[in-house]
């Protein structure tokens, strides 16, 4: 349970996505860099990360994030800034 000044709260979030044609591009140098960058995201946005698993072919990541943000925000945060 997390608390912000105002609240507590306990919202989780299971992101999956996949490049596209579900490809299996995530591999080697790529996940590793790929996992750094998700966590620089993370903590730049207040985000913690309860899980994250990079296969071949897709990302799951299992994310509290505050209820000041809307649920498509972190969607956006992960998939928008990892992609550039």
């Amino acid at each position: 349970m997390r608390s912000s000044r105002h609240s507590r709260y306990n919202i989780n979030y299971h992101l999956v996505w996949i490049p596209k044609y579900l490809r299996p591009v995530l591999t080697a140098k790529v996940a590793t860099d790929l996992k750094e960058i998700l966590e620089e995201i993370a903590q730049s946005k207040g985000i913690e990360i309860s899980g994250l698993e990079i296969m071949p072919d897709r990302i799951h990541l299992f994310i509290s994030s505050p209820p000041a943000h809307a649920p498509s925000l972190p969607v956006n945060w992960f998939k928008g800034i990892s992609a550039r």
